[in-house]
């Protein structure tokens, strides 16, 4: 029978904390694998969690780690975790080692968390291939081993809408890079439900799931629906060309716009849409666009009156903002 032990890579940025706070939820002993114990403390807080060192991506590291653990939930692909993620260039070279150890260890269940779009035939594209390489890798796991394809993942601090309410709150033009591409953006707290809903599910081995959201939009469309959201309906949305899109992001904090970064320019560089209906695969609705964006995006006087209005509609409480 499948254990309780899960070791989560990557746990840090955006995805992994929600991860691993589901995981809490649902009782799992959790490990966390970082390079640097002091600066993720706070991850201590959550029950059954605890981290783990981490230093380097070697065998030695890997096995220490990996050791007696039931489930690995690898988000090696998740570029939010700051001075933790890798570099893209490493992430087929570090993948070949985890699965060495993962199958070294009797790893029994694996979770290969990776993006909509990635294909290791993508020449043109290095984040997408060196993804795609990756997980063909993996997939040659002895372990029981799933593929999560993610679309756009948003909430409170993530890499696109929380830049673009950034940008609005600094002065009302929201320039958009991508912003032709198509997207289907999730609820990362509907997201993190449904990863850890797949670990026990073993008719999903050897599956690939594509998991997005169920509105469709480009990405200019959403940037635009931030800013009536945000009550900002006068700001001016325009298109931001490549070239300009690269000289902001490499300026990070000193950019005079910040509604562009490098894991934005990596995550939507293709269109993140699918056919897969989210709530056929999980049995339930993931929230609604609107209602996800509103939890962080709205003005506190709007976030009161959205509550009122979906009470008043008798909707859903955990709806409410």
């Amino acid at each position: 029978m499948l254990g309780n032990k899960v070791v989560v890579l990557g746990g840090v940025g955006f995805v992994g904390r929600a991860v691993v706070n589901e995981l809490s939820k649902k009782g799992y002993e959790t490990t966390v694998a970082v390079r640097r114990l002091e600066r993720y403390r706070e991850f201590a807080l959550f029950p059954k969690t605890r981290l783990a060192h981490l230093p380097d991506m070697s065998e030695a590291a890997l096995n220490k780690v990996l050791a007696g653990q039931d489930i690995l939930i690898n988000l090696t692909a998740d570029m939010t975790s700051g001075t933790e993620a890798l570099e893209v260039s490493q992430l087929v070279a570090a993948t070949q080692k985890i699965k060495q150890v993962a199958d070294h260890q009797g790893i029994k269940r694996i979770i290969q968390f990776t993006q909509i779009g990635a294909d290791a035939t993508q020449v043109s594209n290095a984040f997408l291939s060196a993804l795609g390489e990756a997980n063909a890798i993996m997939a040659n796991s002895i372990a029981k081993i799933t593929t999560i394809k993610a679309g756009l993942l948003i909430g409170e601090k993530d890499a696109t809408t929380s830049q673009f309410l950034a940008q609005l709150n600094r002065m009302p033009i929201l320039p958009v890079a991508q912003g032709k591409r198509v997207v289907q953006p999730l609820y990362i707290q509907d997201f993190a439900v449904a990863l850890v809903q797949t670990l026990k599910d073993m008719s999903l081995a050897g599956k690939k799931l594509e998991i997005v959201g169920e509105e469709r939009l480009t990405f200019k469309e959403l940037a635009q629906l931030v800013t009536e959201i945000a009550g900002q309906e006068d700001a001016l949305v325009f298109p931001m060309c490549g070239l300009n899109a690269k000289i902001m992001s490499k300026l990070g904090r000193f950019a005079p716009i910040v509604s562009v970064n490098e894991q934005q320019l990596l995550n939507v560089s293709c269109d993140l849409t699918s056919d897969m209906d989210f709530s056929k695969q999980f049995g339930f609705e993931p929230k609604s666009l609107v209602a996800t964006l509103a939890r962080y995006v709205a003005p506190h006087t709007i976030r009161t009156r959205y509550n009122g209005h979906r009470q008043d509609a008798g909707r859903n409480a955990e709806e409410l903002i």
